[in-house]
């Protein structure tokens, strides 16, 4: 207990605080209970959607999936943090009588267990760290220093009063302030990654089927980070209900940004009612709601062919306008 005890006082010594929106860390364990091809117990650490952290049973060695750090006590320090927590986990994970009684009714075979925790730093306020339990995909417990429940499928994994206790106070006392400050630090190691802001580019795509007139439009955002957005679309001015609207999932880019979209079916009678539609965005790189207005007749890319046209008429401007410019110049010299 002195070396966690001293371990905490390092951290909160060697770490910047840093004041920079809503951030998270989330450590992913599994612990395979039969013969497989994979490793036995693995971790992947994330901050944000960034990997920085992998260790697994096989190699027995942390390693770091970041850059290298110019300090290397600090990470040194956040590295020792890090192994106490990976090692309690496994521990915890790894007790045959666990896994014997929550799969006492399975004979043989490959079981999964599965573990997700982590905390959040919201504009330098920290969230408690937060732990979820899962055994061959189903959700099985859930546990902070507020909330606690038991999916009743594992009656078995409900804790005494006492020990829920001491583990709140080990919650509080050891994996809370390792939590954050490790948070802390990647969130200053790595922040032209993590802190950076790209503006979403937003288009409103569409598409009408000649058979029923119905019009697809879609409202697309992409090249944004950090991947929270939040995308609506209204009918004049008033919001369109989630029962309406197609949701698509947050994608990745191939250039580390995301891409996500909402679509309306507008039905042919619908159309001729000629509402105004909306697509508006609000994300953390945009200092203003950002809105794009479309009504049936019009053509939804109009403002984004608009302005590709422009670039390539200045593109032209340029290339032509500028060897022309210098003969003149020449001309005028007798050159």
């Amino acid at each position: 207990m002195e070396r966690i005890t001293a371990l905490i006082l390092l951290l909160q010594a060697t770490v910047t605080v840093v004041n920079t929106g809503s951030h998270s860390i989330w450590a992913f364990a599994t612990f395979i209970h039969g013969q497989t091809q994979f490793p036995e117990f693995s971790v992947l650490v994330f901050v944000d959607d960034l990997q920085v952290l992998y260790y697994d049973h096989n190699i027995k060695k942390l390693l770091s999936r970041s850059g290298p750090n110019s300090t290397k006590g600090v990470e040194d320090i956040m590295l020792l943090g890090a192994n106490i927590v990976i090692e309690d986990i496994y521990n915890y994970m790894k007790r045959p009588s666990h896994h014997v009684t929550l799969f006492a009714n399975h004979t043989g075979g490959v079981h999964v267990h599965q573990k997700l925790a982590g905390c959040v730093l919201d504009n330098d306020k920290p969230s408690p760290v937060m732990m979820w339990d899962a055994y061959d995909g189903t959700e099985a417990m859930y546990f902070d220093v507020h909330n606690y429940t038991v999916n009743p499928i594992w009656s078995q994994l409900i804790r005494s009063t006492r020990a829920a206790e001491v583990f709140i106070m080990d919650l509080i006392n050891i994996y809370q302030p390792i939590c954050i400050q490790t948070l802390k630090y990647y969130l200053e190691k790595e922040k032209n990654i993590v802190l950076r802001k790209e503006r979403p580019r937003v288009r409103l795509i569409q598409k009408t089927c000649r058979e029923t007139g119905v019009v697809m439009v879609s409202c697309l955002a992409t090249g944004f980070y950090p991947r929270h957005i939040n995308l609506t679309m209204l009918r004049d001015d008033r919001p369109i209900s989630d029962e309406e609207l197609i949701f698509g999932e947050v994608l990745p880019n191939g250039d580390g940004t995301y891409q996500t979209r909402r679509t309306l079916s507008i039905s042919s009678e619908k159309a001729r009612e000629k509402h105004r539609y909306t697509c508006s965005v609000t994300h953390l790189a945009l200092d203003n709601k950002l809105d794009i207005n479309w009504e049936p007749g019009e053509d939804a890319d109009v403002a984004v062919i608009s302005s590709v046209v422009v670039v390539l008429v200045l593109v032209l401007v340029l290339i032509f306008a500028i060897p022309a410019f210098i003969v003149y110049k020449k001309r005028r010299r007798g050159i």
